[in-house]
Formats: structure tokens, C-alpha cells, sequence
């Protein structure tokens, strides 16, 4: 019997960093929500979150409540990668974290922007028009109804997994991991991520305070059969083939039990399906190697609510605001496989097996057509040897070229998704408006009127905004190889 029926315009499957955030800036913006969250005893594979997580965290207004729990601090990484000894240090800290700490930051801060809370599991859900579902939890049955569904339920995909959900790397991996008590650690890695690559795999290990670790080896799924019986015989057989930790944990100790889960990475054929969009790992999930998981769910949160609050406020948008929610996931999907993928292929030249291989290849499979990304254009040798050629020229000459035609793009403005112009740029099936930070089209009309590259750099801060000159130089060059402008 239903205990409790909740009409919102917005009902929101999981509370994890996705879920919690979307919550949150939907409810903050006068959206009813209802954040459906089932409590599970499962453990989570710790995270290691950059120090450039903090600016998202101001920008979504988490910060402070995330600076206030006093989360191990995150200074970089010490790496052994394909053989090669590196340290990546920040002057300033991001995060170490137990997922469910961090989640249940957001969660509360989402429910003091007004999202209501139900602590209760999705049963089922029928995509009529609002949306119903009925959800379990310690208080019953209960039914909730919205014009919108946001599925941030991760990889379980509650909805998601109804024929959206793509495996089709080549590869699955497992994630097998402890917690490790380790007072002997060396004193200068205490804020830092240890990884060892090796044949066949790869370690990883996250401190949670001074004396604590979380320390993972990633294998094929596929490799090994997996029993729960042998699963404390194969961490400790990884650990010792990953030279850096194996010295590292000598005098440490076990603080519970070896655990498993798939760590394996997916996306989707489509990022929404009618009024339920997929958000965060719901919607893709990539290799914990980019450390990008919770800010890749952050932005998605972000893209979602500001999605939705635009669908709400005006429906002609409608198809616009979803077909740019779809791109932009997958855009995100593919710049993390490609920057993954470097790594991978770094390692293949020095462990030579199908494990490396495999993930080496894997960026091939991803099409991503709709927005160049910055991992393509610093990668593109044309663009590349044009920046050279453009910073090095005393002078500037440029025209319109053949291919600089305008159309609508979809873009972000405040709280909602706007067209505006973009180039039709070869290559792109939809019009591009931004790309290295900067307006390409606001870059095209100016660049013809300026003679030196620095009277352009001045002339675009002034008309649009303040930027890093090498994106400027980077965008021109970019517009140039594809002929919407021309040197003369």
C-alpha cells in the first residue's frame, strides 16, 4: 500500500555527487525535488580529487561545506608509469576522500537548499506523462510523480540500464581493494596518490589520513576467474608485482577485509530518453586513472539542472536543451578515454600484453563529432604548426574564408540554454560557438580587423572577455586549418 505520494517537478534517482549536486541547484532555484536515496552497506573505492575541483566547488556553491569536513588534503601523486619514476605536485590541495563522506557533504547541503529527501529504493517506473515511480524503503511504499527524472544512480542505471547502456570498450576491469594502517609510510607521500603500473595491471593507493590507505590494483575481469575465496590471494599476488607500493606497505597493516567491484568503463547510445536524463555514471563512467569521476559528476549535475530548469521555463527549448545535454556528455566521455588513452599507450611500448593493449586502443571507439575539445586541438599537429607560425608572425592577415558560415548553437547562459550564433566548422555536425575557452565566433569577426596578434588579444578582451593569449592563438589557429578564416 502507498504510504506517501510527492507530485514535484523534478524526482532525482541516487544522492551520490551527481544526484546531490542537481538537487541542490534545482531546489535552490524555486524546482521542487525529490531525491530518492537508498542507503547501501556496500563499500566505495576511495578518490583522489584534484586541486582544480575546488574551483567547480565554488562555482556550484559546495565548497565551503565541502572545505568544512576536513577531508585528508590532496598535494598531487608519486607515480612509477611504464617504468619511469615521476612526482605531479600542486601548490595548492584538493581532496582525498571516502565516497560516502563526501557524498553525504552534498546530500545534506542539498537538503538546506529544499530538496526533500526520501530514504527509500526505486521499485519501478512508468514513463508516462509525469513520470511515476513507486520506491521502497523503511517506511513503506511511497509514489513519486515528476514532469522530470534525473537517473544519477550510477552504475546500477536504474534507468539507464533500459537498452541505453553501452559496454563496448574491448576491455572490463576489476577493482580489488583494502585499507591499509601503515605509521611507517615516508612522511613527504602523506598527501599523495601512489601509482605503480606492471604487466597485466596497475595499483593505485589513496591516502584517508596520515596513516591510512586505500590501496587498489585494477585487473582484467576477463584475465581470471574471480572467487571470493581467492580474492585475498589475488590482491596480495597484484600488490607484489606493483614494486612502489609492495616496499611501501612492508611494515603495514590490514584494517578489514579484501573487497571487489567492476571499475569497468561504460557510456550510452544517448544521454536522455523522453523527459529521464542520465547524469554522472549513470550516464558514462571512466578510468579512475583521469581522477575525474566526481568532477566529471559534478558538471554533469550542473548541465542537467541547468537542462531541465530551462525545459521547465520554456518547453519550445525543449529539443535544443536535450540534444545539447547528449552532445556534451559525450563530448566529456571522449576527452577522458583520449587523455586516458595516452597513459595507456605509454605504458603498451613498455609492458607489452593485451592488458595495455586493449586500453591503449580504446579511444578509437569513441566518435565525438559535435565540439573540438582541448585534448583534440593540443593533439592536432595542423593546429599546432599554425600556433607556431601565428606566434612567431610579426603580422597579422586574415579574411573570411569560404567555410565561415554561422547557425544556431546551443550554449549555456545563468540558469538556462540559449541559441546562439556558432559556425558551421567542417567536420562538426552541429555549430560550434566556444572552443579552447574562447568565442570562435566572436574571435571570426574580429580577427579580420586586426593586424598583430597582440591588437587581436586586446580587441577580443575588450569585446568579450579576459583569457589566456595562447587560447586565443589556439582558437585562430584552429578556425584557419578548417578554412573558416583565411591568412591573405
Amino acid at each position: 500500500m502507498i504510504q506517501k505520494h510527492m507530485d514535484v517537478d523534478v524526482v532525482i534517482i541516487g544522492a551520490g555527487p551527481a544526484g546531490a549536486t542537481a538537487a541542490g541547484l534545482l531546489a535552490a532555484w524555486g524546482r521542487s525535488v525529490a531525491l530518492v536515496h537508498g542507503e547501501s552497506d556496500a563499500p566505495s573505492l576511495a578518490e583522489s580529487l584534484p586541486a582544480s575541483t575546488r574551483k567547480l566547488l565554488r562555482f556550484l556553491d559546495q565548497l565551503d561545506a565541502v572545505d568544512g569536513a576536513s577531508f585528508h588534503p590532496n598535494y598531487g601523486n608519486v607515480s612509477r608509469w611504464a617504468g619511469e619514476d615521476a612526482v605531479a605536485a600542486s601548490d595548492s590541495a584538493g581532496y582525498h576522500v571516502s565516497r560516502a563522506g563526501f557524498d553525504r557533504v552534498l546530500r545534506d547541503l542539498a537538503c538546506t537548499r529544499g530538496a526533500t529527501l526520501l530514504q527509500a529504493h526505486v521499485r519501478s517506473i512508468d514513463f508516462s506523462d509525469p513520470i511515476a515511480l513507486e520506491c521502497v524503503g523503511g517506511n513503506g511504499a511511497s509514489r513519486c510523480t515528476g514532469r522530470f527524472v534525473l537517473d544519477c544512480s550510477g552504475r546500477a542505471g536504474v534507468v539507464a540500464r533500459r537498452g541505453l547502456r553501452r559496454t563496448d570498450s574491448g576491455y572490463r576491469t576489476l577493482a580489488v581493494t583494502a585499507e591499509w594502517t601503515m605509521p611507517d609510510w615516508p612522511e613527504s607521500e602523506h598527501t599523495y596518490t601512489v601509482i605503480d603500473s606492471y604487466d597485466h595491471g596497475w595499483a593505485w593507493s589513496v591516502p584517508l589520513s596520515p596513516t591510512r590507505r586505500q590501496c587498489t590494483v585494477m585487473i582484467d575481469t576477463d584475465r581470471t576467474t574471480v572467487r571470493k575465496t581467492d580474492l585475498e590471494r589475488l590482491y596480495l599476488d597484484e600488490l607484489r608485482r606493483a614494486v612502489t607500493l609492495e616496499t611501501r606497505l612492508a611494515a603495514a597493516a590490514r584494517a578489514g577485509s579484501v573487497w571487489a567491484c567492476d571499475a569497468s568503463i561504460y557510456d550510452s547510445s544517448r544521454a536522455f530518453d523522453g523527459h529521464a536524463l542520465l547524469v554522472g555514471d549513470a550516464a558514462s563512467a571512466v578510468e579512475p586513472l583521469s581522477a575525474g569521476g566526481v568532477k566529471k559528476a559534478l558538471s554533469s549535475a550542473w548541465n542537467a539542472a541547468v537542462v531541465v530548469n530551462t525545459c521547465l521555463s520554456r518547453p519550445s527549448m525543449e529539443p535544443a536543451a536535450l540534444d545539447f545535454f547528449d552532445r556534451r556528455e559525450r563530448q566529456v566521455y571522449g576527452e577522458y578515454l583520449r587523455q586516458t588513452a595516452d597513459f595507456f599507450q605509454k605504458a603498451a611500448r613498455v609492458h607489452d600484453d593485451r592488458f595495455w593493449a586493449s586500453r591503449a586502443s580504446a579511444a578509437r571507439l569513441v566518435d565525438v563529432d559535435n565540439v573540438p575539445s582541448d585534448f583534440d586541438l593540443g593533439h592536432d599537429w595542423q593546429v599546432r604548426q599554425t600556433f607556431e607560425q601565428l606566434r612567431d608572425a610579426p603580422e597579422l592577415s586574415v579574411a573570411p574564408g569560404p567555410r565561415m558560415i554561422f547557425g544556431q548553437a546551443a550554449v549555456i547562459e545563468g540558469r538556462e540554454v540559449v541559441l546562439r550564433d556558432g559556425l558551421l566548422v567542417p567536420g562538426f555536425t552541429a555549430p560550434i560557438r566556444f572552443a579552447a575557452g574562447v568565442n570562435l565566433t566572436e574571435l571570426a569577426r574580429i580577427a579580420p580587423e586586426c593586424r598583430d596578434v597582440p591588437s587581436l588579444i586586446a580587441k577580443y578582451e575588450d569585446r568579450v572577455v579576459k583569457v589566456d593569449p595562447r587560447d586565443v592563438l589556439v582558437g585562430l589557429s584552429f578556425l584557419i586549418t578548417r578554412g573558416v578564416l583565411s591568412r591573405t
